[in-house]
């Protein structure tokens, strides 16, 4: 046992936070295999029962930054719509298409995501299942974030040191402080995101993450309907990030002049339904999926600082799916990124 490890298990007991210094330094020893599975589970477990707070995500994040695989690229800002999930809904993939169609009206994109761990299909799913690789090294990730301005990457490819903790997480079978950190964690390190949570109390303590690790811009919200993404005539709340300050962030219907859209229009199937139905949008098919994409892609473009209002992102999304841009983006990352 280590002594950060020993002094987070005698707070953690006592029910009291971890500063950011310690949380980073036992995170990272957790991380590095200097812990048994009981300590590790020990620590998880106590954070979890009392609610993690800002600064451990903080640390936590610094811990996992330090230790991932990272991208480079010539490109600045690049923007991540990376959420934590966990709602457990099967849904169209409506964050992957968000970042696609950013890509396609100017945005630089790098999207972090997973396979399907709470709902039926993750973004690394249906990319897979529409033809784009998902194992690509850094090196080649970062030639394609700077030749197309879009690129995925596959969580688990680049945080090899999360591998130390699958068997504990495993076997806690609840949510842990790991949950949270994916968002925050981009191994290209964007500095722009927009991030949905499902859950309300971790806006708060995202929005908190993000300035102290120093986000240039970020959106952290939550809709009305318990989502975790923004869906048109569901009001949403949140927290906006900019260079070190705060401020509330909302999403009203009449922000922008669109019919409401109901969660069950936005299901989805297999990795092989979503993929098509991913195809049909970027090749400019009208309706709810549709609509929600265009409604997250114009936050998305807000945040990227190339959009002044939502309305006016609203109008850019569309017209780079109706211009055929954001098609060509995305049928460049799948020339770019299948297998060599």
């Amino acid at each position: 046992m280590t002594p950060n490890v020993a002094e987070a298990l005698k707070i953690v007991a006592a029910r009291r936070p971890l500063s950011r210094d310690l949380a980073e330094r036992v995170f990272g020893d957790l991380m590095d295999g200097q812990a048994t599975e009981a300590q590790k589970g020990a620590i998880l477990i106590g954070i979890a029962t009392r609610g993690e707070t800002s600064d451990e995500i903080a640390g936590a994040v610094s811990a996992l930054r330090a230790r991932m695989r990272r991208v480079s690229t010539s490109r600045a800002p690049v923007l991540d719509t990376c959420g934590p999930g966990g709602i457990g809904r099967d849904m169209f993939n409506l964050s992957t298409a968000t970042a696609i169609v950013a890509a396609g009206a100017g945005a630089c994109v790098a999207k972090h995501g997973n396979r399907s761990i709470s709902s039926r299909v993750g973004s690394a799913d249906v990319l897979a299942a529409a033809g784009v690789a998902i194992d690509l090294d850094p090196d080649r990730a970062g030639r394609l974030l700077d030749e197309i301005g879009l690129v995925f990457l596959f969580a688990p490819a680049f945080h090899p040191a999360m591998k130390e903790l699958g068997t504990v997480r495993r076997e806690l079978g609840v949510r842990t402080i790991f949950n949270s950190l994916g968002p925050l964690a981009n191994p290209a390190g964007a500095t722009r995101q927009m991030i949905g949570v499902g859950r309300p109390e971790l806006v708060r303590l995202l929005a908190e993450a993000l300035v102290t690790l120093g986000s240039e811009r970020a959106v952290v919200f939550h809709s009305a309907n318990g989502l975790d993404e923004l869906i048109p005539g569901v009001p949403a709340s949140g927290i906006e990030v900019r260079e070190g300050w705060t401020r509330h962030w909302s999403y009203a219907p009449g922000d922008i002049a669109q019919a409401a859209v109901s969660a069950t229009e936005l299901a989805g199937g297999d990795a092989s339904s979503n993929a098509e139905m991913l195809r049909a949008l970027l090749e400019g098919e009208k309706g709810p999926r549709r609509e929600a994409v265009l409604l997250n892609a114009a936050l998305a473009l807000v945040v990227a600082d190339l959009a002044e209002r939502l309305d006016d992102g609203y109008e850019m999304a569309g017209a780079a799916i109706d211009e055929g841009r954001a098609l060509a983006t995305f049928e460049k990352l799948r020339a770019g990124g299948t297998a060599a």
